[in-house]
């Protein structure tokens, strides 16, 4: 009888022990948000996935995902310290800068501007050169994709009254219908919704042809950088370890986010992230691992949002990005 009560109560002990320490673990697992810069896909897969394989509980933190409805939105939700954590267009952040918003970027979430010029595969667009030739090319004035066209012909000494300018939406309808001969648009996006409705097409990055600035930056509010630096830290890393585990592994990465949002197609979405995947790497990442971002780098960006007329005058590149949080292999140089 003695020995069935001290068995009873060590299970229970046992019990106590393992609900206390669950629960201790629950309490440690900070809440933190990330506001997407638009919505949400598989070009945001890394955040899903690294989710789904537990890679921010790990880093104790409990990720909750937000969409978002563009950079500059996103910019300032995380000034207000509203929101944690966001993804922002490097020449938005820029902005943001001047503007005194207290964000800085934290990892380079795209190493390379995304914008691309995008025309029929039977008469291809493939150097800024042919925009001289009559080459009827549609953009939306104000937008981003507008922004990368003049800085692609900035840095090609082409005047914008040069070229024959169409002001159209967004989408690829103009191109499809030619009313246009090429359009402006993202690697990720335009080029796919093109060749869903039979049109092969060759892309054109800026990148390529002198517009040497960062894509998407994952940013944070400098008060909470001073406040919490392990919270960021640890942010930064389970990030860039969930992007490696989307490299290594596409289609669990976007079976995790149609997985996590409504209405999207597998097979879209993974056209989505193989045209993605491409723009986490560069050449610092090689020696630095994803995310990794220079002064030298920022310094580009920053002087193109100049030339853009986006900024009055151009600053300290510390101003706008810190690598303070950022884990670097053992093996960079």
């Amino acid at each position: 009888m003695l020995r069935s009560r001290l068995l009873k109560a060590g299970v229970l002990f046992i019990m106590t022990v393992l609900i206390a320490t669950a629960g201790a673990s629950a309490q440690t697992l900070e809440k933190v948000r990330i506001r997407l810069d638009w919505k949400s896909g598989a070009q945001h897969a890394p955040f899903y996935y690294g989710a789904q394989l537990g890679y921010y509980k790990d880093a104790g933190i409990d990720l909750e995902i937000i969409s978002g409805s563009g950079s500059s939105d996103t910019v300032k939700q995380v000034g207000s310290g509203a929101i944690e954590f966001g993804l922002v267009d490097a020449l938005v952040l820029v902005q943001a800068a001047q503007q005194r918003v207290p964000v800085k970027s934290i990892a380079a979430y795209y190493q390379r501007n995304p914008i691309v010029v995008i025309s029929p595969k039977d008469k291809p667009v493939t150097k800024p050169s042919q925009l001289l030739d009559g080459v009827k090319l549609g953009s939306k004035k104000g937008s981003a994709t507008y922004q990368g066209l003049i800085a692609l012909l900035a840095a090609n000494n082409i005047k914008p009254e040069q070229i024959s300018l169409v002001d159209i939406g967004f989408g690829v309808a103009p191109l499809l219908v030619k009313q246009v001969d090429a359009l402006m648009g993202f690697s990720m996006n335009e080029p796919i919704e093109a060749e869903s409705h039979g049109l092969a097409v060759t892309q054109m990055p800026i990148s390529d042809y002198g517009v040497d600035t960062y894509g998407l930056t994952l940013v944070s509010n400098t008060a909470l950088m001073q406040r919490n630096p392990a919270l960021v830290k640890a942010f930064v890393k389970a990030t860039m370890r969930s992007v490696e585990a989307t490299i290594k592994d596409p289609a669990a990465a976007v079976a995790a986010v149609t997985k996590s949002v409504d209405q999207l197609d597998s097979a879209r979405e993974a056209k989505v992230l193989a045209a993605t995947i491409p723009y986490w790497s560069g050449k610092e990442t090689q020696a630095d691992g994803l995310g990794w971002q220079t002064q030298t780098r920022w310094k580009g960006t920053i002087d193109t949002a100049q030339k853009l007329g986006l900024i009055d005058t151009a600053f300290d590149p510390k101003d706008v990005f810190s690598d303070d949080f950022f884990e670097r292999p053992a093996t960079a140089k």
